[in-house]
């Protein structure tokens, strides 16, 4: 009898991006970054800890890549009028201000 094909796990599928990029770029220095509705964001949340669960990004480190994952629409500022001194950041440059603040990973 042929086996069930069960697709894999999130985990098992970020180990195979993270082996693929590192054999595409072995010299370089790579970071996945992944804007997720609620849904897949939950569900790849799920496989962390409880702690986490309360957060709008959290990021994991597979053999030095960062896989990053972000909710959908969590860095959208409040509905104001942005201040013409201060130009509104993209969502590339908020995502890089965090690793600059130290934020942790799991």
């Amino acid at each position: 009898m042929g086996e069930d094909q069960k697709s894999p796990d999130i985990l098992e599928s970020l180990a195979i991006i993270t082996d693929a990029m590192q054999t595409l770029f072995p010299e370089g220095k790579m970071i996945c970054v992944y804007e997720l509705d609620e849904e897949n964001y939950k569900k790849v949340q799920q496989n962390f800890r409880k702690i986490d669960h309360y957060h709008n990004k959290f990021s994991l480190d597979i053999s030095g890549l960062e896989h990053v994952f972000v909710l959908e629409n969590a860095f959208d500022e409040a509905k104001e009028e942005p201040k013409k001194e201060e130009p509104k950041k993209t969502l590339v440059k908020k995502l890089l201000s965090l690793f600059k603040s130290g934020s942790g990973s799991v």
